[in-house]
């Protein structure tokens, strides 16, 4: 009796484990389930922003599209993005597409984060229809990590009717200009300007077209034009022209300034216009150039798309992201984030509203002058200097300090030349 018992439970066990084994052999690979895949995505696409709509936008459309793929998105926090990519390389838990700010690009290739495509970008053939700028953002050492996503720059938006109450009646295209114009234009609680200083790659972005409008670089940051360029913002703090409560902004946070009109100009980037268009009819508004000191300059901005080094979907992750990267989706879907196209083709196609609208036109004028931030891949470390910076000096002390005590962090940070 116990023999046959013993038999019938060896019997059992071999067929559960036959069951399990089949159970494994018959999943699909890359965490597939009965033929669907589920692909992570991060980024920092403030939830009910703009962009925040395109993104949403191109998931439903690519999961209406193809019903065996699903998306997980998660947003983070601009600020803690990056803290959030080390931290899942560290722990092996990435996401399979990122959301990266451009400049971030080439450190992250560098740290392992993002998978080498050159073999698909290659075999794609579309890597020569964008700017130059934009698609080597996404390239370290001449590989592809990554395929841009946008394209954007800094400009100035500005009260028409509050320019008209303070008898100012052209817009200000000299550094002199405008400071005279932000003087005339703050009256009681309401201030003439307002910029991002945060401790984060927004005060960066913000304050580099500044450095560059000077005749300054990273690289001469203890120079006298570079200390222009800084006591210019510090300047406008101290007159009152501009809040002291700028180093705690974020740009959608100088965007809620101007739309409760408690700032009569912003430094903002295109991605305003649609929620401006929908949340604040009751503003007669509109955008003008960066002003110039020596040189125009604005900065260029944008993201770039990612797949991560250890991604399981990596096949489905760049059908995606090339799924995107076609005309008849990406010029749509950018109108709807306004956001500029990083395509030229696209860029100078003329059924869009950046040809058309004559504030976006502004922006697509200002790409001109705008220049990236190329300064290799030790940059985010570099950015971070130079935010200390701006919160020290917007906060009171010595601008010839500040500048001289950033100069030598960032020194040693720059690539070689």
């Amino acid at each position: 009796m116990k023999k046959k018992i013993f038999l019938f439970l060896g019997f059992l066990c071999l067929i559960l484990l036959a069951a399990c084994n089949n159970t494994d052999s018959s999943k699909p690979d890359n965490n597939k389930a009965d033929g669907q895949v589920v692909i992570t995505i991060w980024d920092y696409l403030a939830p009910d922003s703009s962009s925040d709509r395109e993104q949403k936008a191109l998931i439903e459309q690519y999961e209406k599209d193809h019903p065996n793929i699903k998306f997980e998105r998660t947003y983070i926090p601009f600020a803690d993005l990056k803290t959030k990519l080390l931290q899942g390389i560290a722990g092996n838990d990435l996401p399979d597409i990122v959301v990266i700010d451009n400049p971030d690009h080439q450190s992250f290739a560098e740290a392992g984060v993002f998978a080498d495509i050159t073999k698909e970008v290659e075999e794609w053939g579309q890597a020569d229809k964008y700017y130059p700028g934009a698609i080597d953002s996404a390239k370290l050492n001449d590989k592809f990590y990554g395929i841009p996503n946008n394209s954007n720059a800094l400009a100035i938006y500005y009260n028409k009717d509050l320019f008209e109450a303070a008898g100012i009646t052209e817009t200000p295209k000299t550094w002199a200009e405008f400071a005279e114009a932000a003087k005339k234009l703050t009256n009681g609680d309401v201030k003439g300007f307002a910029m991002s200083g945060k401790k984060s790659e927004e005060g960066t972005f913000q304050f580099l077209p500044y450095l560059w409008q000077a005749g300054a670089d990273l690289d001469s940051f203890d120079s006298p034009e570079a200390k222009n360029a800084m006591t210019f913002i510090q300047t406008m703090i101290n007159d009152g022209s501009l809040s002291k409560n700028m180093i705690n902004w974020d740009q959608s946070d100088v965007l809620v300034q101007f739309q409760t009109q408690k700032a009569a100009m912003m430094e903002n980037g295109p991605w305003q216009i649609p929620v401006l268009e929908e949340q604040s009819k009751d503003i007669n508004w509109g955008v003008f150039l960066m002003p110039s000191d020596k040189d125009p300059a604005s900065v260029l901005g944008g993201e770039n798309w990612a797949i991560t080094a250890n991604s399981q979907n990596k096949k489905e992750a760049w059908d995606f992201l090339m799924w995107t990267q076609q005309p008849e989706i990406l010029g749509p879907m950018h109108e709807l984030g306004g956001r500029l196209p990083s395509r030229e083709d696209i860029g100078s196609d003329s059924q869009y509203t950046w040809q058309k609208d004559e504030n976006v036109k502004v922006f697509m004028e200002q790409l001109k002058t705008a220049k990236p931030r190329a300064y290799g891949t030790k940059y985010p470390e570099i950015s971070s200097n130079v935010q200390e910076a701006i919160q020290r000096a917007m906060t009171g002390e010595d601008i010839n300090k500040v500048m001289d005590d950033t100069a030598k962090k960032i020194e040693p940070l720059l690539p070689k030349k």
